[in-house]
């Protein structure tokens, strides 16, 4: 069983208590890479509120280049579709694969999106999103909505709007569930249907967000994106990042305080370049509050990022991957779960003794408050670990606060380095609300009716319109378990209480629990175009 300890000094990036601390859980199911469908592609459809409310709640309109990130970061297997609603769903863009001749109207799409309708129909946005995949889907493609809104359910009748949301909850989400279609939804405000759409990620197997500021949106996106695709990373420090020779195309998300701030790009040879540059080598999008850079064949070396905030990405396309076993974006309160990572080499597990004696295995725990924790995985054959030495590193966990979390899976070698992302959400007995916007990481060691819709050609033979072209606490560092017996639940409370009388009395609340014989490693379709 799990055992309670007391605090010790040491981790890297732990060093202060606030009132919660983290944990976190991934299922053990064997090793086999996370969303393997993902990896032949995705059919998404984004499902955009357009009523008059959004005026308010996202008034620069940061919904738009925010779904563009999402758009951008999108390969050729891959198939993006838009629909707008308010009072009922409308088609913008159909299931369009990036590329040369569509990227433009992909791009376009999100622009058309307005803030002018005069109800907030969910149902009707989920049905519309359901059939477009239905019609246009691949069966060979993981299937996705992600739905978006400021609001609840209105139609502009009680009754209407009590039976479509029992609709919405019964038959309707029973369908999308056995049709396995994943449902990312999005709250601008806590005045949105939160339960609801709770409700909706929960039973679909995906994830909810709320967005606590229109500026949140980028991250809430690419959270979005990092869940759907899976995609590897280099790990972000100091504003810094390692290219290695493997690495075809580097994508930087980088973040900006304000829209005046200009961001640069330092090359290893100390080049320094910004968006005027951008050409055939490296396109350069901006945005009032995120940049996005993409550079192909990028220089081997270290890059830095400048002028920015510190919350970026770096997305990368390369030969050498870092895979790990599946997550579950819903888990339970005291699970005891394994989290299991590799690296692949063109497609296959990576076992090379020669690698392997210099990598290091590292997962990095944000907290919903942002607070962080680092801890090693082993392949030692213990502690879920199903073999010693065969090129898979393992770590067992359980965690013991509901909230939205973020976990960091990081391998590093002499001469490359690279990260996964993951996200999801604990289940308590009774959670409260908790805003689920991206936390900045802690630093180490430390009434108009809508108007008719313009329609847009479908894929299919009968023949529509075109659209016109236009995306904790301070934390607490603890011991891993020895093979020993548990103590008494006695000892266990005595140690509790003492911990809380030093600390002036309760406000934390919650301990680790981990189940490792090692201590912690010191870590630091018609357009809705509203006129």
């Amino acid at each position: 069983m799990n055992r309670i300890f007391t605090p010790r000094s040491g981790a890297r990036g732990i060093h202060a208590v606030l009132n919660q601390l983290v944990v976190l859980a991934l299922v053990c199911a064997g090793t086999f890479s996370a969303n393997a469908l993902a990896q032949n592609g995705i059919d998404a459809v984004l499902v955009m509120d357009s009523s008059g409310s959004m005026a308010n709640t996202d008034p620069r309109r940061l919904r738009v280049p925010a779904a563009r990130i999402f758009m951008s970061l999108l390969r050729e297997q891959d198939r993006i579709g838009l629909i707008s609603f308010s009072d009922n769903g409308y088609p913008v863009l159909h299931l369009t694969a990036p590329g040369a001749d569509n990227n433009a109207r992909i791009l376009a799409a999100a622009d058309k999106v307005s803030s002018k309708g005069a109800y907030t129909n969910l149902h009707a946005a989920l049905a519309k999103g359901v059939e477009m995949l239905d019609k246009q889907g691949r069966m060979d493609h993981e299937r996705m909505l992600v739905l978006m809104s400021d609001g609840k359910m209105d139609v502009g009748n009680t009754d209407d709007e009590r039976a479509l949301t029992q609709k919405l909850q019964g038959e309707l989400l029973e369908s999308v569930r056995q049709k396995g279609i994943k449902v990312y939804t999005i709250a601008f405000t806590e005045a949105s249907d939160v339960e609801l759409l709770q409700e909706v990620a929960k039973r679909t197997d995906a994830l909810f967000k709320l967005a606590r500021t229109d500026e949140d949106l980028h991250e809430v996106f690419s959270a979005v994106f990092e869940s759907a695709k899976n995609p590897d990373m280099l790990p972000i420090e100091g504003n810094r990042f390692v290219v290695d020779e493997s690495i075809e195309e580097v994508t930087i998300v980088a973040s900006k305080e304000r829209e005046d701030v200009r961001i640069y790009l330092q090359a290893p040879d100390e080049s320094k370049m910004g968006a005027e540059d951008a050409g055939d080598g490296m396109k350069w999008f901006v945005s009032q509050s995120f940049d996005m850079i993409t550079v192909s064949k990028p220089q081997p070396g270290t890059w830095k990022l400048l002028s920015t905030d510190g919350r970026n990405r770096a997305y990368i396309v390369t030969n050498m991957a870092l895979s790990h076993n599946p997550l579950k974006h819903q888990v339970k309160i005291q699970e005891d779960m394994v989290l299991e990572a590799w690296l692949e080499e063109n497609g296959k597990l990576l076992d090379k003794e020669a690698v392997l004696t210099n990598t290091r295995f590292e997962m990095e725990i944000t907290d919903p408050g942002g607070a962080t924790a680092r801890f090693e995985l082993f392949d030692k054959g213990e502690n879920g670990d199903k073999a010693p030495a065969n090129g898979v590193y393992t770590n067992t966990l359980s965690y013991v606060n509901p909230g939205a979390y973020q976990l960091s899976i990081i391998a590093r070698g002499e001469t490359f380095e690279r990260q996964k992302t993951l996200h999801f959400a604990v289940e308590g007995p009774a959670p409260e609300l908790t805003a689920t916007a991206e936390p900045e990481p802690v630093a180490e060691p430390g009434m108009q009716a809508p108007a008719e819709p313009e329609p847009e050609t479908a894929p299919e033979a009968e023949p529509e319109p075109e659209a016109v072209p236009e995306p904790e606490t301070e934390t607490i560092a603890v011991e891993q378990p020895d093979a020993k017996k548990s103590p008494g639940l006695g000892m266990a409370l005595g140690i509790f209480a003492g911990i809380n009388l030093l600390l002036g009395g309760g406000g934390f609340g919650t301990w680790w629990f981990l189940k490792k014989r090692k201590k912690p490693q010191p870590a630091a379709e018609d357009t809705e175009d509203e006129a």
